[in-house]
């Protein structure tokens, strides 16, 4: 009994290790699988990143073709927008400086809009956008009227309302308005079914009152209201009842790009005259037919900027760093080639200034990995201890900001700005590639490299306080 109890007894301290681990070659052998397993594993990765980088140039090649472009880059649409009347220069720079914000709210991401002559301004849209459409919604004066049916004198107009036409137009001095855009507040784009959209129109305390006061007159003897914009009659329901709360929906039939126009001129201030589309023509690449050459001419350099300078401070350690720079930008093109064949994706320059800030935070931690490697061997811990060591030490303190720019740029791609959403999109589509060529290259290659050729020469990897491992580091190790 006492013989079988020893048998089943556990074995502590050295003795207990040795019985788990083995001495002498035993252990050397099981710590040489170790490595060599994670040596494989970690090879794999790197192999795995390669194939994903020769994936991306086929997928973007040729890159002019792969990728969709928008304004800047390829070119589009100018249309030119004329008043009926001679605009003094305050008139037509307030005028420019209106359709440049009702473009914004329209939800085109690249624009311009500039003065033309002395009486019209011109503007310049996406080729995959439809310009003449986009010019003439934002081209109107803006003037928003509500007018009792009642009051209006033009009878070519009556006819054609009670008829239930669309097409009504009001001359001028023929009707009374009873609240305009002074009693507005704010507009919103309602869903009312399937495809259809409405925009509700928002008064202040008096047009409220005003509203209230008139549809209740209406509804005694079931009359109607013109809502009334330039001139054109959108809409002219019946009254039923009084209709209080401040607050009246336009409901037109639109879609949802017209409603958003339509929010978008409310929104913004009156112009002083209707702009008419008078010209449209098309145009080339608003940086220029080079722009693209001259892209990656500048990419080009900052590369090889970047790997002059890490060669210089941190050797052939440096060497991680460029290719890191490269992978990252290979698979950024390859991302923007994909998601451009799902049409997601238009490089514009908001996406580009995205895309470029991700990926030089990847540069940056990319960097920074690097540079705390050598700081940690050159400290005194063992070449592959601190290629284990470095990732957190350097990643670490940039964790929280880094995942807060994610998080932040992941909200913007639901927000109804375009802008915003490319911005946001270059930003998602550049942490891809910056995480895949820090932590699936840089990393994984640099601990392969700690195993072999960085313990046979450390100094030419920038690593001379570590020229070999001693027993200590061992120790650590297992």
């Amino acid at each position: 009994m006492a013989r079988g109890k020893e048998a089943t007894t556990h074995k502590t301290g050295v003795a207990g290790w040795n019985e788990s681990e083995g001495t002498g070659r035993d252990s050397r052998a099981n710590r040489g699988k170790r490595l060599a397993q994670d040596r494989r594993r970690r090879v794999a990765v790197v192999a795995f990143v390669v194939i994903c980088c020769v994936l991306s140039v086929v997928c973007a090649w040729p890159i002019q073709e792969r990728i969709t472009r928008g304004l800047w880059f390829k070119g589009g649409t100018a249309q030119t927008m004329t008043a009926d009347k001679d605009l003094s220069a305050d008139e037509q720079s307030k005028a420019v400086a209106t359709i440049r914000d009702r473009l914004g709210n329209v939800g085109v991401s690249e624009y311009l809009a500039d003065p033309s002559g002395s009486n019209g301004v011109v503007i310049k849209l996406p080729w995959n956008v439809e310009g003449k459409r986009i010019a003439e919604s934002v081209g109107g004066a803006g003037k928003l009227e509500f007018v009792r049916v009642d009051d209006i004198g033009d009878a070519d107009a009556l006819s054609l309302l009670n008829a239930g036409s669309k097409d009504a137009t009001l001359k001028d001095g023929t009707y009374t308005a009873f609240l305009n855009n002074d009693n507005v507040t704010s507009c919103d784009v309602v869903m009312v079914s399937e495809g259809i959209y409405a925009v509700t129109i928002n008064f202040d305390d008096e047009g409220a009152k005003k509203f209230a006061d008139v549809t209740e007159e209406l509804a005694k003897e079931y009359g109607s209201i013109a809502i009334v914009i330039d001139g054109n009659v959108i809409s002219a329901p019946n009254v039923s009842e009084k209709i209080d709360g401040g607050q009246v929906s336009i409901s037109g039939g639109f879609s949802e790009a017209e409603a958003r126009a339509l929010k978008a001129v409310l929104d913004s201030e009156v112009l002083p005259t209707n702009l008419k589309l008078t010209d449209s023509t098309e145009i080339g690449a608003v940086a220029g037919d080079k722009a693209a050459v001259m892209l990656a001419g500048a990419a080009a350099v900052a590369i090889i900027v970047i790997a002059v300078i890490a060669f210089m401070r941190m050797k052939k350690t440096g060497l991680l760093v460029l290719g890191s720079e490269v992978v990252e930008g290979i698979l950024m093109i390859g991302l923007m080639a994909v998601v451009s064949r799902i049409e997601v994706f238009v490089l514009t320059m908001p996406s580009l200034v995205g895309g470029v800030f991700a990926c030089a935070g990847g540069v940056v931690a990319a960097w920074a990995v690097a540079a705390r490697f050598q700081e940690l061997a050159r400290l005194g811990k063992s070449v592959r201890g601190s290629s284990l060591s470095a990732v957190s030490d350097a990643l670490n303190p940039m964790a929280l900001p880094l995942m807060g720019i994610v998080v932040v740029s992941l909200v913007l791609l639901f927000l109804p700005f375009a802008q915003l959403r490319e911005f946001g999109l270059g930003i998602v589509l550049g942490a891809i590639a910056s995480t895949m060529a820090v932590l699936l290259f840089e990393v994984p290659l640099m601990r392969v490299l700690a195993v072999g050729s960085m313990q046979e020469d450390p100094a030419a990897w920038g690593l001379e306080a570590s020229a070999s491992e001693g027993e200590d580091s061992k120790s650590e190790e297992s």
